[in-house]
């Protein structure tokens, strides 16, 4: 057997495998940080699918929220409780992951600086973590895992970014180490030797003046001392924080040289984390000696059943993490994560496929368009055992997603659709491809129920001269190939406009953006933004924000910056990226018909992937009604 399948001991309790659900904050619990069934039903999932160890976050002190759940009091001591017998029931272990909230020592205002803290506040705090561990105990919770990583509360001590103390818990080495060893000898204190306690902490804190991954492995030495049994390696700090959810913009497996290197000063187990979102890589990973263990977060989220896929226990095809950060990061404070493969996460406890009625089986379902609206709702009725027809115009599944997935560090994209594409034929489901859904294909099927998921098409500005033959449309320039060495001029600097332009100018072009707005890809979220801008920066690229285009008379551009007419001159083309517009026809056509008529995806409203497959799973449940 693979030795990542195999047991291994953390302290002196036993883990079936070496696969980790570690800590995430997802925003699913109350208020007041008290589980709920929309919080246990994520976990039961998780300990389902064949991880080994699941690592969830709990407040040990201060302000509670519904980013995780508290356990600052024995009130919360039942929560954890009926969470940990039901994990257990999957013979799965469960630590609780010791995370701090913003608001430390019952101060009411976030503490920026390990200076900030008086030596009886941090023995407060101490005596604080030794508190929750033990409450984790009585509750039934296997271990812990202190949270000493992304410049949260333990981490800053640990950092000669941050730490300008200088009494014993700053300055060296050792000073800087004190901090998060006293809290592990107060937990060993507190619950036995024999209780596990992992620590979490960032390898390299990728900042100039950060802390370098040899001096981790020299504090990992001291934690190790002190009682820590074994040494969870993350990454990057705030300052750095692209790292910390790595993007499809970074490589796989990025992170795990810095286990390997912590490996040579440690004997405890080391656990490898960030961007591994394959099995294959895990076992990879374990084979090799780099970590003992390997925590898979995201892909986790986009598939609970990782483990027992891999194991050949669920058949079913993985849906691979893609790193879109659209879901899990870009959203605001305390609002519950989505995932753009996984849409039932966090409705768990809401959406049941129900089989459906024979009645319902001899009704026909034609779906237009096979791009994720389509194909997600085609699985889904799948999932209730209908069996839709589906015509995709074009020679290929995957709609739009076939075009995104050719801009720079986006070919991840693909993974959305080949899962899909892979489950709908494990059933039986064909997808016609090149073949147009028009009225008479619509009078020759006859359907019961019609799905336009045609999605959308550039929207084209009426602007003098832009209909001439050097002007494209976005979604033409991403398939234009022999465009090098070129000058050109991208109108539009949103997502498509930015990633036409980054995909342009890595092709060899000369670029020129133009946009109304002040601030270029104003949508997308920040990680990806960043690693995208940082990109385009290497690149012959200008921008010209605040700025309208007024005529166009290739080779030159009228424009009109902040109320000044200016021109653009030896142009060689012009790409419009100026937004999009639903394509719906079909349903006028559809109603004409008599069909039951549903609009999904860009068709109805234009939006992200994320948006057309959460919103393809609810009428799947309802498609008759």
């Amino acid at each position: 057997m693979e030795k990542l399948f195999t047991p291994i001991k953390l302290g002196a309790v036993e883990i079936k495998n070496r696969v980790i659900l570690p800590s995430m904050c997802v925003h699913f619990c109350d208020k007041d940080g008290h589980m709920n069934d929309c919080f246990r039903e994520y976990v039961r999932k998780r300990a389902a699918g064949g991880a080994g160890l699941l690592i969830i976050p709990g407040s040990p002190h201060g302000k509670t929220s519904a980013g995780r759940p508290a356990l600052s009091d024995d009130s919360y001591i039942p929560d954890w409780k009926e969470l940990a017998d039901m994990v257990h029931s999957y013979g799965t272990k469960l630590f609780c992951q010791l995370h701090p909230a913003k608001h430390q020592a019952g101060r009411g205002h976030a503490v920026e600086r390990p200076s900030d803290f008086t030596k009886e506040e941090l023995d407060g705090l101490i005596a604080s973590y030794a508190a929750c561990a033990l409450r984790c105990k009585k509750a039934g919770v296997d271990g812990v895992d202190i949270h000493g990583a992304h410049a949260h509360e333990i981490a800053l001590f640990m950092s000669e970014f941050y730490n300008d103390r200088t009494d014993g818990y700053g300055g060296s080495i050792e000073g800087r180490a004190l901090f998060p060893a006293q809290i592990i000898k107060a937990i060993k204190s507190a619950c036995g030797s024999g209780f596990p306690v992992v620590f979490r902490i960032s390898g390299t804190e990728m900042v100039e003046g950060g802390r370098t991954v040899q001096e981790t492995g020299e504090i990992a030495r001291i934690l190790e001392a002190a009682g820590a049994d074994a040494i969870h390696v993350s990454i990057s700090m705030p300052e750095s924080g692209g790292y910390i959810s790595a993007t499809m913009d970074v490589e796989d497996c990025f992170n795990v040289e810095n286990a390997a290197v912590i490996k040579k000063y440690v004997s405890i187990p080391v656990i490898a984390v960030n961007r591994i979102v394959d099995i294959k890589d895990a076992v990879e990973v374990v084979e090799q000696g780099k970590a003992d263990m390997v925590s898979m977060a995201r892909a986790q989220l986009a598939d609970p059943e990782l483990v027992n896929k891999y194991l050949g226990i669920n058949d079913e095809p993985v849906y691979r993490c893609i790193g879109c950060n659209q879901g899990c990061k870009d959203k605001k404070a305390r609002k519950k994560i989505t995932c753009m493969q996984n849409p039932l996460l966090g409705r768990e406890e809401l959406i049941h496929f129900v089989p459906a009625t024979k009645e319902e089986q001899q009704e026909k379902i034609l779906i237009a368009g096979a791009g994720p609206a389509g194909l997600e709702l085609a699985c889904n009725l799948a999932r209730r055992g209908l069996v839709p027809e589906i015509y995709e115009k074009d020679q290929i599944p995957g709609g739009l997603v076939n075009l995104s997935a050719l801009a720079p560090c986006k070919k991840n994209m693909l993974s959305l659709i080949k899962s899909r594409v892979q489950y709908l034929a494990q059933h039986g489901i064909d997808i016609h491809c090149g073949v147009e859904v028009t009225e008479e294909l619509i009078k020759e099927k006859n359907p019961d129920v019609l799905v336009v998921a045609t999605g959308s098409r550039p929207a084209v500005p009426e602007i003098p001269g832009i209909h001439a033959d050097a002007v494209m449309t976005g979604d033409e320039a991403l398939k234009a190939k022999e465009i090098t060495g070129k000058h050109v001029v991208v109108l539009g600097a949103g997502l498509i406009g930015c990633e036409v332009a980054d995909y342009l100018a890595e092709a060899g072009n000369r670029i020129t953006i133009v946009d109304v707005a002040l601030v270029a890809a104003s949508s997308l979220n920040a990680f990806r933004r960043n690693f995208m801008l940082k990109r385009m920066g290497q690149y012959s690229i200008e921008w010209m924000m605040e700025t309208q285009i007024t005529d166009i008379s290739l080779p030159r551009i009228g424009v009109s910056q902040q109320g000044e007419d200016k021109t653009i001159e030896d142009v060689d083309f012009l790409v419009v990226a100026a937004g999009r517009k639903p394509v719906r026809e079909l349903e006028d056509i559809g109603k004409a018909q008599g069909c039951k008529v549903l609009v999904l995806g860009d068709a109805c409203s234009v939006g992200t992937a994320l948006d057309a497959i959460y919103h393809s799973v609810e009428p799947a449940l309802h498609i008759f009604d």
